[in-house]
């Protein structure tokens, strides 16, 4: 397994690949701005395939819906303590975000419950739905910037998201900029904010070295991660992307030291479990991170990000049928618990379970199911397709999907 990293040196893909792990961890917010970045990173490469476009779009429209989700039952917690104002606010952003039609509407139904119990003094609209088809509806947000920080941070812990109500305009104006993706402007204001909050500025330098990392400013992002660390060791919010930096730089030793002896706290915490045994995976200590990644989930229980992480290992080990029992594993979970079963698993799953001679009609299925998910693979899996149709004998469907690859192949 290699995770990708922060860095705009790194291409789309790369960039793609580190905001999944993101999203896998369920840190929804900081994997859209990665999705973000890689398709900005894509628009500049004009001979790749435009369905992975369209790939990192729906990405970032998942992360959009995890968060409007979040922000809904955030609003749910409110509305139960009798703040209707509050859950409003954070009905209107959920509003913003969400892309999936019948959780919009779900989102609708609750903020039309919550202004049976308030209804706000001023009477202007707080958002404007566009007119739409059947097929898509788009929300316009139209809260004022300080009602929209105030819903950004929401999803905080409550001490935090006192800490951030307590800084000046310019550190409200640079993290809205951070959450819109405007780094540049992030970055001017969030270092305003932090020259003005020198002594109590902590929190401001953990998003000002977000900022940077996303404009490529390694060391300035170290630099400011470890003060940060410094003043609140217990945050795992900053333990990802220092690792990262240090996975970058070779300097493993340092991530290792970090990690091992963070607070006492964070040591069972599936985030820092993970984080050691990709040093370790980093390092090509494959067998050591397989055995950090059992023990783990021996004595924890599931976690579906360790879970992932072991069998790409196995998969380094060249452990190939181990790895293809874990992928199945973690397909039958998401299946059980009836949560979408991300692509790239199944991808794995069918690639090892062709590798390793099952030809059968369930894997020719998955394959189909994976062209209509990852179009921008389709020759690929078309390819395969046939070739398990020509290993099973049936010629004629064989040469069907060949054809369909080279089709595919001539449009990309």
């Amino acid at each position: 397994m290699k995770f990708s990293h922060f860095f705009t040196g790194k291409p789309y893909n790369e960039i793609e690949k580190n905001a999944d792990a993101l999203f896998r961890m369920g840190e929804y917010g900081s994997a859209k701005l990665e999705y973000e970045k890689a398709l900005l990173k894509f628009a500049k490469k004009t001979s790749e395939a435009p369905e992975a476009k369209d790939h990192l779009e729906e990405k970032i429209a998942k992360c959009k819906d995890a968060l409007a989700l979040e922000h809904k039952k955030a609003a749910e917690n409110l509305t139960e303590t009798g703040h209707y104002e509050e859950a409003e606010e954070i009905l209107q952003l959920a509003l913003e975000l969400v892309q999936d039609k019948q959780l919009a509407v779900e989102i609708e139904e609750r903020l039309r419950g919550v202004k049976d119990h308030f209804i706000p003094p001023e009477t202007s609209e707080i958002y404007v739905p566009e007119e739409a088809s059947e097929d898509t509806r788009e929300f316009v947000y139209q809260e004022s910037g300080e009602e929209y920080f105030t819903a950004l941070i929401s999803t905080l812990p409550k001490t935090e998201q006192e800490v951030y109500l307590g800084y000046g305009d310019p550190f409200r104006e640079g993290y809205v900029k951070l959450n819109q993706g405007y780094f540049e402007d992030a970055v001017t204001l969030l270092s305003q904010a932090l020259e003005a909050n020198s002594s109590s500025g902590s929190f401001i330098r953990l998003e000002l070295a977000t900022a940077h990392l996303n404009l490529g400013n390694n060391s300035e992002g170290c630099f400011l991660l470890e003060g940060f660390l410094k003043d609140y060791p217990e945050s795992l919010r900053a333990y990802q992307p220092l690792c990262e930096i240090y996975w970058q730089n070779e300097q493993f030793d340092e991530a290792q030291r970090l990690l091992l002896n963070c607070p006492e706290p964070l040591r069972d915490s599936p985030v820092i479990h993970l984080l050691i045994g990709e040093t370790l995976f980093h390092t090509d200590q494959y067998h050591d991170a397989e055995s950090h990644y059992l023990d783990y989930l021996d004595s924890h229980g599931w976690d579906e990000a360790i879970a992932l992480a072991l069998a790409r290992t196995l998969e380094a080990l060249g452990s190939k049928e181990k790895a293809r029992k874990q992928y199945s594993e973690i397909m039958n979970r998401c299946q059980g618990c009836g949560s979408r079963i991300d692509p790239l698993i199944k991808q794995r799953y069918a690639d090892i379970s062709l590798e390793t001679g099952d030809h059968s009609t369930n894997i020719l299925e998955l394959y189909l199911v994976l062209v209509q998910e990852k179009p921008e693979n389709r020759t690929d899996y078309f390819q395969k397709i046939s070739m398990i149709y020509e290993l099973n004998g049936n010629e004629s469907e064989a040469r069907r999907f060949r054809s369909f690859a080279e089709q595919s192949q001539h449009k990309a």
